[in-house]
């Protein structure tokens, strides 16, 4: 009659009991039966499934249903680094290039979406991020690069898009206006002073509106007012020499136009009126530059008789001086 397994354990330990262990151990590997087993697991050790129905989609056909539509990047990430598949991982790094891009739109909603500036963006954040070798790959392949090794950030892209725009690089929507680069804002500078100002204003408006003509109807229209008033700006700091711009120059100026619209005869009219009142206010300065006279007592009529007529003369002028101080009223400046 067999042995069972509890019969088995049994009779071990009880001839175990005088063995010592210390003592040469017989090898009962060649006898399964006489081994110690090992502990037994229960049958819902969550090492496998309890049943073909347990998984964690199971319980609702709707969660079911979005997964298999819209599997999260979490579980493709696992997926793809279990099996190998690199389709898996393309996947995730296609959705978090998406959300990046979308995230970076939310940022800078003036970006316009066209071949031409995504194609500029890429190439110029490839510059600075990645080797040479491979800012030779396509734009696609680009985009996964530099998604892989975590350069396609928000916080790239809206530096990158600053940078293009302050250049005038990028293409704006029809009817926008843009930034001149650093060559067109030569040109139209090198036209203001060989003596071409209304062709440098027309100039200034053409490069802005990206190509577009400027007419009397946008001229005439309140949307494209600032990028007029700009454009008559940039030619009247060019052509007038004398003129160096400052902040509250700047602030003069526009308090002299009153929020009209800006033209180069206003501007010139303007700069006058800043000249004369930066004149009068350097007098001023120079009359508050005079020493005051001491607090002394003043002197007394024996004193003022033993005074030569030169002191009598400075005591007189710098009297009339203080007065004068006394009731002058402040600067414009002020």
């Amino acid at each position: 009659m067999s042995l069972t397994p509890e019969r088995q354990r049994q009779i071990i330990a009880k001839e175990s009991a005088w063995v010592d262990d210390g003592f040469g151990q017989l090898d009962l590997t060649a006898f399964p039966a006489l081994n110690e087993l090992p502990p037994e697991r229960g049958r819902d050790d969550d090492r496998f499934a309890k049943d073909w129905r347990d998984t964690a989609l199971s319980s609702s056909a709707t969660a079911l249903r979005e997964f298999v539509s819209s599997p999260d990047n979490e579980t493709l990430q696992r997926i793809g680094q279990e099996t190998g598949n690199p389709e898996y991982l393309r996947e995730v790094r296609d959705r978090k290039a998406e959300e990046i891009a979308e995230r970076f739109k939310q940022e800078r909603p003036g970006y316009l979406p066209t071949a031409e500036n995504h194609s500029m963006m890429i190439e110029t954040l490839s510059w600075n991020a990645l080797k040479p070798a491979d800012q030779e790959g396509s734009i696609e392949e680009q985009v996964a690069l530099l998604t892989d090794l975590g350069y396609f950030t928000v916080p790239n892209l809206v530096a990158t898009f600053d940078a293009l725009s302050a250049e005038g690089l990028l293409e704006v929507p029809l009817g926008s206006t843009r930034e001149l680069s650093t060559a067109e804002r030569l040109r139209v500078t090198r036209m203001a002073q060989s003596g071409r100002a209304d062709a440098a204003i027309g100039e200034y408006l053409r490069c802005s509106l990206d190509g577009e003509e400027p007419s009397m109807e946008l001229l005439d229209d309140p949307d494209y007012r600032q990028a007029c008033d700009q454009a008559v700006w940039f030619v009247f700091e060019n052509i007038t020499n004398d003129y160096v711009p400052s902040a509250e120059r700047e602030a003069y100026i526009q308090r002299h136009c009153a929020g009209r619209p800006i033209t180069l005869a206003l501007l010139q009219s303007a700069w006058t009126a800043c000249q004369v009142n930066e004149q009068r206010h350097q007098r001023g300065e120079l009359l508050d530059q005079y020493q005051r006279p001491e607090d002394t007592l003043p002197p007394s009529l024996k004193e003022i008789d033993a005074l030569s007529d030169e002191a009598v003369e400075n005591l007189y002028r710098a009297s009339l001086r203080e007065y004068v101080r006394s009731i002058k009223g402040p600067g414009v400046l002020a």
